[in-house]
């Protein structure tokens, strides 16, 4: 029994020893890898293209910073990630390195729901969180467009967060412009409302009106107080009325009223 058990320690420690110097070797090994190649992947590019693989490639490689032809240790993907995710419309940002050389660079975009354009010609988005960023005259994403007379109670940076003048309650006070969030949340959530309308217009909080894609007509909201009620009043008018009527049978739409669609003929 005392012979069993030298032979077993004597078992362990040499697969200990095997298991040390298998992994210094490796370490060491991986140590003399250089990056021989920049692998950038942008999900969502298909549907926006705020960003490219280029842009990051010249970000990375600026100043002649390349890590290409450095050894992979010294290549701080902390860093890399930090300075990626200074771009306005980079949502997420992942760097890694792979034991044959490359450095793989994963990107998510933010996804906006709607284009602002405030009454001082101001333009930016609302993403999916809440968040502002700004619109860019180098690529303009094919969504919601909500313009007018809107006036936002605080200066427009990029990041605000209007979740954070979410009510808690239904009797507090609600911001126009978080009301305005939440119904292009709707109209954009909607696929029947989505592939319907075109546009908001807001002439004041009182009076907002919305441009389809189909028909000459536009839609008058009013308010956006019960505005879920009014698009439902108006999906039953799509189906059952316009079909017989004609899509360009009318020029105004009114939901104003309640149980009641107001409509003005040509």
């Amino acid at each position: 029994m005392k012979r069993n058990a030298i032979i077993n320690f004597l078992k362990w420690i040499l697969i200990t020893v095997y298991i040390v110097a298998s992994l210094s070797f490796a370490r060491d090994a991986s140590r003399k890898v250089v990056c021989n190649q920049i692998d950038v992947y942008i999900e969502d590019s298909l549907s926006n293209a705020f960003i490219t693989k280029k842009d990051v490639v010249k970000l990375i490689e600026k100043k002649g910073e390349s890590p290409k032809g450095k050894p992979l240790h010294e290549i701080n993907t902390l860093k890399l990630e930090e300075k990626i995710a200074q771009f306005n419309t980079v949502k997420q940002v992942d760097a890694y390195k792979t034991i044959n050389g490359r450095l793989a660079v994963r990107i998510t975009q933010r996804r906006p729901i709607a284009r602002v354009i405030n009454r001082e010609q101001l333009s930016y988005y609302f993403d999916e969180e809440g968040k502002i960023f700004p619109w860019s005259s180098r690529y303009t994403s094919h969504v919601l467009v909500i313009n007018g007379n809107i006036n936002e109670p605080f200066p427009i940076t990029n990041n605000l967060n209007l979740m954070q003048w979410r009510p808690d309650s239904p009797t507090d006070t609600v911001l126009f412009i978080y009301k305005l969030y939440e119904f292009a949340q709707f109209i954009t959530s909607n696929r029947f409302w989505n592939a319907q309308i075109a546009q908001v217009y807001v002439a004041n909080t009182n009076s907002i009106e919305i441009i389809p894609r189909v028909g000459g007509h536009i839609i008058q909201l009013g308010s956006l107080d019960e505005y879920p009620e009014k698009m439902e009043k108006l999906r039953i008018f799509y189906e059952k009325a316009l079909p017989y009527e004609g899509w360009n049978k009318y020029k105004r739409i009114n939901l104003k009223y309640k149980n009641q669609v107001v409509c003005t003929k040509r």
